[in-house]
């Protein structure tokens, strides 16, 4: 018997009319493709239908590029098989999936494929249940960006579904302009249905540690020292992480319900800044750059007795899901609020201070913060001072000043030596800033190539542009 591949909209999967940014939509159907051939077959159907489509996988966005805003979700969880794996003359690798494979899927399936090697795909986002589609289309980078760098350049091939049902495949290189394109579009072009993926050999050694500071001043100098000694001979700082005391506490508040760190100690009383760090390369002058990072520490106001060093995938496993838990329960926390009253969102930056020095940039936000009489989660990436803030609003009016709040700082900061980072893409939630996150011209060829793959516009109608832009 034929499966059906379109299914009516029901309770059941409503939970596929939200995402991790606790915005939510609406649907008339939603299908489940496991193949290319089905995902075309949908595609087809409802051009016939003249149906708008979200596309969606592991739902883990908070931009609310996932939320559908009417007509057909196309789910990709199903899309996730292996296709091909080989290894280049210069020592790297590929890997081949289908787009609804997510992060930890991938790991184990390049662990199986390079028995005799260690390979990994750099762009690493904390949340391992986020697809490959999925962060192909956001341009999600992960906490480690900041070395590795661009994302885009680890992706050596594309295959696209089209609104016609035709299918695209283009190779960086011959197509590498429109590749990039398309990386981070947000789904406005078709379905990613499967990517050829580069991956480089695995560090010799790779130590986590956790620093903690009293003092945010102390903390920030910390930080700031940091980017003047990122890379010695053999080894380099591989990321660099901030976590404020209210993540923190939301992480604290939460943590025997998340199984990965639960066993993990309380970070001590009076701690006000926490710096985690991976230092890779190898082993011997990993552990060099460790004792003189310790030592660094101490100078500022550390305590290095109390930092949390860790060794092997497991316990750095651990430290990253510690620091994903920072902005899962800020998200969580929303999500209470917005409970009580439903025209609540989540409230986050994206942006990258790079003109400032790290403890500039904290002190701005906590400044206005407070004056402002908001309540606030403060995490990110150190070495490009690309911090998130989100704003935690206990009731509406809170949530419109927070609002004001992020506006202002997005018509200050978004020009000049700084930027809007749209890390996690720009979505139907910050689509209102879009002249201010991209440029006019970027803006123009990204609504060229949704004229030229999309003039019907089918796909993700409300991402990056709001409805009739």
């Amino acid at each position: 018997m034929e499966r059906q591949l379109i299914l009516p909209m029901e309770e059941k999967y409503r939970e596929y009319l939200i995402d991790e940014s606790k915005f939510s939509g609406e649907a008339d159907s939603i299908s489940f493709p496991a193949t290319q051939d089905e995902v075309i077959i949908i595609v087809n159907e409802m051009r016939k239908k003249q149906s708008r489509i979200t596309i969606q996988s592991g739902k883990t966005g908070i931009a609310g590029g996932a939320v559908p805003k009417g007509g057909h979700i196309m789910n990709l969880s199903e899309l996730k098989g292996y296709i091909d794996s080989g290894i280049f003359d210069d020592g790297t690798a590929f890997i081949t999936v289908e787009a609804g494979m997510n992060l930890m899927e991938l790991n184990r399936e390049i662990s199986r494929r390079f028995k005799r090697h260690q390979y990994f795909w750099p762009p690493q986002p904390t949340e391992v249940s986020a697809a490959v589609g999925g962060i192909l289309a956001s341009g999600a980078k992960g906490i480690n960006s900041s070395y590795y760098g661009d994302s885009r350049q680890y992706v050596q091939r594309l295959r696209m579904v089209t609104a016609d049902g035709g299918v695209l495949e283009l190779e960086r290189g011959a197509d590498h302009e429109e590749l990039d394109m398309i990386l981070g579009g947000e789904g406005l072009t078709g379905v990613i249905t499967a990517a050829t993926l580069k991956l480089v050999p695995k560090p010799e050694c790779v130590w986590g540690i956790s620093f903690f500071f009293e003092n945010r001043t102390d903390a920030g100098l910390f930080a700031e020292r940091l980017k003047e000694c990122s890379r010695t001979a053999g080894a380099h700082i591989e990321a660099a992480e901030y976590l404020d005391r209210t993540a923190i506490d939301l992480i604290e508040q939460r943590k025997e319900t998340m199984t990965k760190i639960k066993e993990l100690p309380d970070v001590p009383a009076g701690i006000n800044g926490m710096v985690y760090l991976e230092i890779a390369g190898e082993e011997a002058a990993v552990e060099e750059m460790a004792g003189a990072l310790m030592e660094e520490a101490d100078e500022c106001g550390s305590d290095s007795d109390q930092a949390w060093a860790v060794l092997g995938d497991t316990e750095i496993e651990k430290m990253q899901a510690f620091r994903h838990a920072a902005a899962e329960t800020a998200n969580l926390l929303i999500e209470e609020v917005r409970r009580a009253d439903g025209r609540i969102r989540k409230l986050g930056t994206d942006m990258a201070l790079v003109g400032r020095s790290f403890g500039e940039t904290l002190k701005i936000y906590r400044d206005d913060i407070e004056k402002a009489g908001l309540k606030a989660s403060i995490f990110g990436h150190i070495m490009n001072n690309h911090l998130h803030v989100n704003i935690l609003p206990e009731d509406y009016q809170q949530y419109i000043r927070g609002c004001n709040l992020i506006d202002r700082w997005t018509q200050e900061y978004a020009f000049g030596d700084n930027c809007l980072a749209v890390e996690h893409g720009i979505g139907k939630l910050k689509n209102h800033l879009v002249d201010l996150i991209l440029t006019k011209d970027q803006q123009d060829r990204i609504r060229r190539m949704k004229e030229r793959y999309d003039p019907q516009g089918m796909w993700n109608q409300g991402n990056i542009f709001k409805e009739g832009r």
